[in-house]
């Protein structure tokens, strides 16, 4: 960032230009660098994009692991399976399930799970950096993880041991694969990955997963390619019978889908691969790859988010706002004080800027992909820094879907059609080109779905920015108005359903 100085004003720390430029998604700057010729520069900011989403992810992941916690804490273990049906419910069900039933080549399912364990993995960033390796045999896809880029990662960074606020199951239960002392954090696999396919309009296990009986070991997901050769002892240790499910036409018994190579280049996090294509002077398929890396994070992005959204709402419905500010302490506490706001501490202002719009609102808005895209601007005075979220591009993206109303009866209608249409390809057989360039389209779709009657606020809390009616992802913003510290920092929460959230920092408190 450029400070400039003008004998009517203040110093500045940033320009129109360079506030415009910090605030766009870092895909298109990348794009934009390669078109301009200044590969050098292309290939710097590929190298700062390897470090841009991990803090935000682990916040997210963290989020889950202490909220859940609280909830096995205070709301005792009975109470787990009904909090992760609720979340599911929101979060799974509608998004994932509903697509699931379509009939497709085995194999297109691993080209989306590459992208969204790519997504997990943050380019191989952080602490115990995530990362996979795809194998194929004769009746499954095996993708291993060495390690999961959320939930092994937590295992190892200590999330888990005492004084931590990570909690582990207190005895066996079928949803921890009849294991005691197993992560909370990891619960969430199988209910979303077996029991609740296994309930629903899908009828059987979905990815089967081998867990890790520790911090060291790895963690495997199965893509059977015909689910009834999904082996008899993944449905026995859940106590379930296998049922009869259609037959996969699209199957082929003896063909080998992936080559080794093809596998490989699916693991590999894609700003290696836009750098070594700029770097062996392949422009088009770095230009390929930045845009292919665009909607990247957008599937899990919001998978955390409705899934958090649902667990604040079935805490407050279950024990009341006052244990949701508790919860909402705790959280404060464990995952936003060290990880975001003691990171800021000691950095000149205009890191501080550049910190939030890269690694904070920037990564929030998933390079302005998906339905109600997430943008900011940057806007300075004498005075005050400026984001205005239009919309955030989690919580402001919630609101802007209706999240906090009931489901409409045109959507309930427009959900129904799409439904009964993705049915239909269990009777309809197209050619694979066809599948292959619409599968990802139709289950991008369905993955938008957001959920619905989430809660707000009944009354006024100084978590709530003292105000009823808030809804309770945006308290989270709340809490950390409240409980931060930062001088000079005041959030106004959207008014209206299509109303920006504000971020104002006062600049003689940032620091010089």
């Amino acid at each position: 960032m450029n400070r400039t100085t003008s004998s009517r004003h203040h110093d500045r720390w940033c320009n129109e230009d360079a506030a415009a430029e910090i605030a766009r998604p870092l895909t298109t700057r990348i794009e934009r660098l390669i078109r301009d010729g200044r590969i050098d520069d292309a290939i710097l900011l590929t190298g700062k994009m390897k470090d841009s989403r991990i803090l935000f992810h682990d916040f997210l992941a963290d989020s889950c692991t202490v909220l859940w916690s609280w909830v096995g804490n205070n709301l005792g273990e009975a109470s787990i399976e009904d909090m992760f049906r609720m979340i599911f419910l929101h979060s799974a069900k509608r998004q994932f399930y509903d697509a699931a039933v379509a009939m497709a080549p085995p194999h297109l399912t691993v080209y989306l799970l590459a992208k969204a364990w790519r997504a997990h993995s943050c380019f191989g960033a952080g602490e115990y950096p995530g990362g996979f390796r795809i194998e194929e045999d004769d009746e499954k896809f095996t993708f291993h993880l060495t390690p999961c880029g959320s939930g092994l990662r937590l295992w190892a960074k200590g999330w888990y041991t005492p004084g931590r606020e990570g909690k582990t199951s207190e005895s066996a239960h079928q949803w921890t694969y009849g294991r005691a002392g197993f992560p909370y954090y990891c619960i969430h696999c199988p209910f979303m990955n077996e029991i609740l396919p296994y309930e629903s309009s899908y009828g059987s296990l979905m990815w089967p997963v081998d867990p890790p009986s520790g911090p060291e070991d790895s963690c495997a997901w199965h893509i059977y390619k015909d689910l009834d050769r999904i082996p008899e002892r993944y449905y026995t240790r859940l106590g379930l019978r296998r049922r009869k499910v259609p037959r996969n036409r699209y199957f082929k018994g003896a063909r080998s889908y992936f080559t080794e190579k093809e596998r490989a280049e699916m693991s590999l996090p894609m700003t290696e691969r836009i750098a070594s294509h700029l770097k062996n002077g392949d422009t088009a398929g770095a230009i390929s790859l930045c845009r292919e890396t665009k909607d990247e994070f957008i599937v899990l992005h919001d998978l955390y988010i409705n899934m958090l959204v649902a667990t604040l709402t079935f805490i407050a419905g279950r024990a009341g706002e006052e244990a949701l500010g508790n919860a909402l302490e705790t959280q404060f506490n464990a995952c936003v004080k060290n990880q975001m706001v003691q990171s800021m501490c000691g950095m000149p202002a205009e890191e501080k800027i550049e910190f939030l719009a890269m690694k904070i609102f920037g990564i929030d808005n998933c390079n302005g992909s998906g339905y109600y895209p997430g943008k900011f601007t940057i806007t300075e005075t004498d005075r005050e820094i400026t984001f205005t979220l239009d919309p955030c591009g989690s919580g402001g993206r919630l609101i802007r879907a209706g999240s906090y109303e009931p489901m409409g009866p045109g959507t309930r209608m427009r959900e129904t059609l799409e439904n009964a249409f993705i049915r239909s390809s269990r009777f309809v057989v197209l050619p694979e080109a066809v599948l292959k360039a619409s599968f990802p389209l139709i289950v991008n779709h369905f993955t938008q779905r957001k959920p619905f009657g989430q809660g707000a606020t009944e009354k006024p809390h100084s978590w709530s920015f003292s105000k009823s009616g808030v809804p309770y992802f945006c308290c989270q913003c709340g809490m950390l108005q409240e409980k931060s510290g930062v001088p000079g920092l005041t959030i106004i929460p959207p008014h209206r359903k299509d109303a920006p959230c504000i971020w104002k920092f006062e600049k003689k408190c940032l620091g010089n």
